[in-house]
């Protein structure tokens, strides 16, 4: 309760009945509506915020705001993202989910506006990618330094074949050979809202990274001042809290490993700032 969580996506309906708190939907695209002509912004929305008991979020008291980036085709801009970030912004956004990527690393104006959202406190969560089993296969935003990005493992926590595999490849000499995904989690056959009010399984990335914002807004929910706890104090948290997973050859497979909310959520609890 009392956090804000951003879905961009593809938009959602605003009477859809698995949902508490739907603050705000606006539509960046050429559709002129802000509800969900696919069903992949319902579901991840779903993920982190539906009440429904067949299929509910880590955080159905999370306050939404659905931000409608892609349409039912799955076409998007670049336009539309910044015009959304700024939004975002403006609006003091605490967690923002970005179920989306690509191997478009020259788009500076994008990268550069995520930058400034996490400068600005935002706390940015994005699909790691699902171009596995490779190496180098990684997704941008999610392979931003400032980015928590996230991987997708099954039911038996192995690693997903789909999910996308580090090392960072593309930046400049500083950032080359960097370690992601951050963090791992389930993201496969998951359950979550249909846009007819049902249910219906998903697996991906686009999964996982929810799954995660999700338990982020349950972690700052017990917080009260939640800027003090900026988008590098929760990476190190969701890190430290994470649990190895046996069996998994390197770390460009699993990052830190499988989230374990309990652990970080203890973790922040007794988290005092470092100087190194």
């Amino acid at each position: 309760q009392g956090v804000k969580v951003a879905v961009f996506d593809t938009g959602l309906g605003k009477h859809h009945p698995h949902f508490r708190q739907i603050v705000e939907r606006t539509d960046w695209t050429n559709e002129k509506t802000a509800d969900d002509g696919l069903g992949h912004g319902t579901f991840v929305a779903g993920l982190i915020a539906s009440s429904d008991h067949r299929c509910v979020g880590f955080a159905p008291a999370a306050s939404i705001y659905a931000y409608k980036v892609f349409t039912k085709k799955q076409v998007s801009f670049t336009s539309w993202f910044l015009d959304a970030f700024n939004h975002a912004i403006l609006r003091g956004i605490n967690v923002l989910n970005l179920s989306i990527g690509g191997p478009d690393f020259t788009d500076v104006p994008f990268m550069d506006k995520v930058w400034e959202l996490t400068a600005n406190g935002i706390i940015l969560i994005s699909a790691i990618g699902n171009d596995g089993p490779k190496f180098g296969t990684l997704n941008n935003p999610a392979d931003q330094m400032d980015v928590i990005g996230v991987g997708g493992i099954n039911v038996d926590s192995k690693i997903a074949r789909f999910s996308s595999r580090g090392m960072t490849t593309w930046e400049l000499p500083g950032g080359y050979g960097r370690v992601k995904p951050d963090i791992v989690t389930y993201g496969s056959s998951v359950y979550g809202s249909a846009l007819d009010g049902n249910c219906r399984a998903l697996s991906g990335t686009s999964v996982a990274s929810p799954v995660v914002a999700g338990a982020v807004a349950v972690m700052l929910s017990g917080i009260e001042d939640k800027r003090l706890w900026n988008p590098a104090v929760v990476k190190q948290v969701l890190v430290e809290g994470a649990t190895r997973l046996p069996n998994v050859a390197t770390m460009f497979e699993q990052g830190a490993g499988k989230m374990n909310i309990v652990a970080s959520f203890q973790f922040m609890r007794r988290y005092s700032p470092r100087i190194t």
